[in-house]
């Protein structure tokens, strides 16, 4: 296990940060609730002080944070699931953005960032239970429950009532896709 993705997680859960710090604080319990992973008990200081005793650097700018860890995840999650991912995404865009000649407009812009955050933080943190979980294989019911998990958060957090009303069952057809997508590999 890469050691600077654990002290990326336990930093981000434990750092407080809006909209960041509860999806990586529900994502710890979860690992230490089923031993894929045990969170230590130190506080952001104490891992800000030993990650920079092993030259890892731990900012407090919270993009810098998750874009570090986006680039650890990517390179230790198997090219199929990389293109498989881009593709997914690209067609989700292609089939609910029709091309035009001009920009989007200020709803689609809006509609297309709040999916875009939801899908990321989706499959951030299924390449998470990939990583941790590729060498300690876990049930699939297990990799089912981190994914409804994960879904059900991002869902509450990022969406409005609107949203959701029109978006609930579409959301579980995507997560759905990216699970089975993962799973191809978690469980050949």
């Amino acid at each position: 296990m890469n050691k600077e993705i654990n002290y990326l997680i336990e930093f981000l859960a434990k750092s407080n940060i809006p909209d960041i710090s509860d999806s990586y604080v529900l994502t710890l319990n979860f690992f230490d609730k089923h031993s894929i992973y045990i969170p230590s008990k130190y506080d952001t200081k104490a891992l800000r002080l030993l990650a920079q005793k092993s030259d890892i650097v731990l900012s407090d700018d919270a993009l810098a944070l998750l874009k570090r860890l986006d680039l650890l995840l990517n390179a230790n999650i198997p090219e199929e699931i990389k293109s498989s991912k881009k593709q997914l995404f690209e067609t989700l865009v292609k089939s609910n953005f029709k091309q035009k000649k001009g920009r989007l407009d200020k709803v689609e812009t809006a509609i297309y960032k709040t999916l875009s955050a939801y899908i990321f933080g989706l499959t951030r943190a299924l390449d998470l239970f990939f990583i941790y979980t590729k060498q300690n294989m876990q049930e699939p019911e297990v990799f089912i429950d981190f994914a409804q998990m994960i879904h059900t958060n991002l869902f509450e957090t990022i969406f409005n009532e609107e949203e959701k009303a029109l978006l609930r069952e579409k959301l579980k057809e995507i997560m759905s896709v990216y699970l089975s997508l993962y799973a191809r590999y978690l469980y050949i």
